[in-house]
C-alpha cells in the first residue's frame, strides 16, 4: 500500500510543479533564468512558452484515457464480462456497438500518441 501512495504523491507533486510553471511562476528558483537552468539545463535563460510545461500532463492524460478505453473495449469480449452482463438489449449492443466503439477510441488515442512520438 505504501508504494502506490508514494507513487501517486510523487506524480501529483510533479504535475503540480508543471502546472505552476505553466502559469508563469518561477518556484523554486529566484529568477526565470535560474529556473531554466535548474529544470531544463540546456543553457537557456528563459523558460519555454507557458503551454509547454503542461505538455507532459496532456501526454500522460492521453495515455491514461486511451488505455482506459482500450481496456474497456477489450473487456467487453471476455467470457467473464459476457457472463456478468447478460441483460438485453445491453448485451447485444455492448458486443456490436459499445465495445467496438471503446476499442476504436482507445486505438485512436494510441495511434495519435505514437504518431506524435515518432
Amino acid at each position: 500500500m505504501i508504494l502506490p501512495l508514494s507513487l501517486t504523491l510523487i506524480l501529483a507533486l510533479l504535475a503540480a510543479a508543471h502546472v505552476w510553471w505553466a502559469l508563469g511562476r518561477i518556484w523554486p528558483a529566484a529568477s526565470e533564468a535560474g529556473l531554466a537552468r535548474a529544470v531544463i539545463g540546456d543553457g537557456r535563460v528563459r523558460m519555454p512558452p507557458p503551454w509547454q510545461p503542461a505538455s507532459p500532463l496532456v501526454l500522460i492524460g492521453s495515455i491514461v484515457i486511451g488505455a482506459i478505453f482500450f481496456i474497456r473495449g477489450s473487456a467487453g469480449y471476455s467470457p467473464r464480462w459476457r457472463g456478468k452482463f447478460t441483460a438485453e438489449p445491453f448485451r447485444t449492443r455492448d458486443f456490436y456497438l459499445y465495445s467496438p466503439l471503446c476499442l476504436a477510441i482507445g486505438v485512436a488515442f494510441i495511434k495519435l500518441l505514437t504518431r506524435e512520438m515518432v
